[in-house]
């Protein structure tokens, strides 16, 4: 482990270099990414490939560019292995930009990527922690970046060929902007919104961190207060990156309706989720008016909740992060389609948020004894996620685990601010 530190803040690279954790978690990286490529190349060579699971998201990618390239109205169409294509229309215009390149190397370009993105995924979660007060010397601190680092749904997303390593790297680089006294400037929140929309355009779920990027406070006899350079600078950047989805939507207009129906009445027939909504539904009758009914009531109170705190909170005591990591929360235990994948966007966020907790100077040992809960039960999840998986798939047809697991993280969360987290970081969340 790490010994104490006489400087603080470290950059984070003085840190790596003292830190045993960190360098064995970047040589488990680096092993499971040889380890990936060299079974890909097993499997191309046998001719077994496309009977895997390799490249199986990254599929639906790359057929989408092609078809946005030759009859771009029909992307919501493309199914090439019983995954729909359901992400917003610019990103398959981004991957037709990329559609002359044969999908093998692009796969194994794509795979590149994601590991130097996981990679940066650690850099910022440091920044992020620092930010708020977290030092090298907070409990925990090691290993939480270990297990970001590590955390083992990125080689699952990994043998996919998925991106979401680069969609949560660019709200956490969002974050840190949001967070930096620094960075108080229109330019940067132009950044922001443009960081958000294209995180958005990569995972669509990250839409519902679009309304704490406005920094509207309300205070005495509902005065309001707003930053017209944050909101201006937040909503151009946003709407830049959303303009070209518009376009698309008045050009295709049945296209609105299927990227809809894809992302909120349909589901993927058998497979796992980490949602209320499917656990609900699998003791309920599955139809649309239903699944919606508790998408909206169980989204609306965490939405609501979250929101409602952000509002009461002033522009300069605002805390981001936990109400990102409230809308990870949302998007897991809410949306339909949320499954096991996804835990690592949600841990990203979580991780600085408990150790911002540790730090507290008002903690006290019960307090901490509870916050230790919140954090080896976060980090369990991450570990036995399959046990879940399992009784969906061989005994069950659902998973009862999962959610009922993340809704008790959640209230162990929010339990945590309350008691844990200064006055200020908390006005307002309904405690």
């Amino acid at each position: 482990m790490v010994a104490d530190s006489l400087k603080s803040p470290e950059t984070f690279w003085e840190y790596f270099r003292r830190s045993r954790l960190l360098k064995f978690a970047l040589a488990f990286n680096l092993i499971y990414f040889f380890g990936v490529l060299v079974c890909f190349a097993i499997l191309f060579l046998q001719g077994t490939l496309l009977d895997t699971v390799f490249t199986v998201d990254f599929r639906v990618f790359y057929e989408s560019g092609q078809v946005f390239a030759n009859t771009p109205g029909q992307i919501y169409e493309v199914n090439p292995n019983g995954l729909p294509f359901r992400y917003l229309p610019s990103f398959a215009g981004y991957m037709a930009l990329f559609s002359f390149i044969p999908m093998i190397p692009l796969y194994l370009i794509n795979v590149s990527l994601m590991m130097i993105c996981n990679a940066g995924i650690v850099y910022f979660v440091y920044q992020v922690c620092l930010q708020n007060g977290v030092s090298a010397q907070t409990k925990n601190f090691e290993r939480t970046l270990a297990v970001v680092f590590m955390v083992p749904q990125h080689i699952v997303n990994i043998m996919f060929g998925q991106i979401t390593q680069l969609a949560i790297l660019l709200v956490l680089v969002s974050l840190t902007i949001l967070q930096s006294k620094d960075h108080d400037r229109i330019q940067w929140f132009f950044i922001v919104g443009v960081l958000i929309g294209l995180a958005s355009t990569i995972k669509p779920f990250f839409l519902v961190f679009f309304v704490f990027l406005i920094p509207v406070s309300i205070g005495g006899r509902f005065g309001i207060s707003v930053s017209l350079r944050h909101f201006a600078g937040v909503s151009i950047g946003f709407m830049l990156t959303m303009v070209p989805n518009l376009v698309y939507f008045i050009l295709y207009p049945d296209a609105l309706n299927e990227f809809l129906a894809i992302n909120l009445t349909q589901s993927l027939t058998g497979q796992h989720s980490t949602s209320l909504t499917n656990l609900i539904l699998a003791f309920a009758p599955n139809t649309q008016l239903i699944r919606l009914g508790i998408i909206v009531t169980i989204g609306g109170i965490i939405l609501f909740r979250s929101y409602f705190g952000f509002l009461r909170t002033p522009q300069t005591q605002k805390s981001f992060l936990r109400h990102f990591t409230d809308m990870t929360f949302l998007v897991l235990l809410v949306y339909p389609d949320s499954w096991f994948l996804f835990l690592a966007v949600w841990y990203a966020f979580l991780a600085p948020s408990m150790l911002s907790l540790y730090d507290s100077p008002s903690i006290s040992e019960d307090e901490m004894r509870k916050l230790d809960l919140l954090w080896s039960g976060s980090n369990n999840l991450l570990a036995f996620f399959w046990i879940g998986i399992v009784i969906h798939y061989l005994i069950l047809g659902f998973d009862p685990i999962m959610p009922v697991w993340l809704l008790i993280l959640y209230v162990l969360y929010q339990r945590a601010i309350a008691r844990i987290a200064s006055p200020q970081d908390t006005a307002g969340m309904g405690h």
